[in-house]
């Protein structure tokens, strides 16, 4: 319950993952656009990375708190204590790069400025021409496996918007949520070990799959869904 109820929240909040807008799966046609110039790539910052225990879990299932159970206020700022990478940062330039050496792009313009999911006319009279590859993600924390465990959970979202066009061509999600079970998963303790050590493994491992994800899904060609 307290999983749907969240999903809810990202959805009408204006997240991405996870919600009911469908994949646009990038067609030949547009995939000659590649060689378009210039190709841009953005992101924004992440939301919080939040935690919560089982019990607020499941206090958030009987109060429907749902705002308390994840504001980050209750909690250690994780990502800011151990330096965990901003995901959407590591899977646009990840996927930028591939992007390159796959159609041996030349005009390449990483765009460090904060990304907003602008609507594709707001983007074209800022850029007026190429492509912009975007990645912004909608929830990144953990939750709990048992009392005492956790695993990382990652919801993120990748788009290619032709500018000239004012127009997404590709659009698709990647979710992370891997759960070893039982006593395999780690506490918090064990997390933020030896300066996080842990927890930075387990985040870019999430990132590295949610990457792997997108770059697959980029790849298909078949008729939108």
């Amino acid at each position: 319950m307290w999983s749907r109820m969240l999903l809810v929240l990202i959805c009408v909040s204006g997240g991405l993952a996870g919600c009911a807008k469908e994949s646009i799966v990038i067609t030949a046609e547009n995939r000659s656009l590649l060689k378009s110039v210039p190709f841009y790539s953005m992101h924004d910052a992440p939301p919080d990375f939040y935690y919560v225990t089982k019990g607020e879990e499941i206090m958030g299932d009987l109060s429907m708190g749902l705002l308390s159970s994840v504001k980050q206020g209750f909690h250690d700022d994780l990502a800011g204590l151990y330096h965990l990478e901003n995901p959407n940062r590591t899977i646009a330039q990840d996927l930028t790069r591939r992007v390159v050496k796959e159609y041996d792009l030349k005009d390449i313009r990483p765009n460090e400025v904060d990304g907003s999911w602008s609507e594709p006319e707001d983007l074209k009279r800022r850029f007026s021409q190429g492509l912009l590859l975007e990645v912004r993600t909608a929830q990144w924390g953990l939750r709990p496996t048992s009392w005492s465990k956790f695993h990382v959970v990652l919801k993120s979202a990748a788009r290619l918007v032709s500018l000239q066009d004012a127009k997404e061509i590709w659009y698709d999600t990647c979710v992370f949520e891997k759960l070893d079970g039982g006593d395999r998963d780690p506490n918090l303790e064990d997390l933020k070990a030896k300066d996080g050590e842990l927890l930075k493994a387990m985040v870019r491992a999430a990132t590295e799959t949610c990457t792997a994800e997108l770059w697959t899904k980029f790849q298909q060609l078949t008729s939108p869904r």
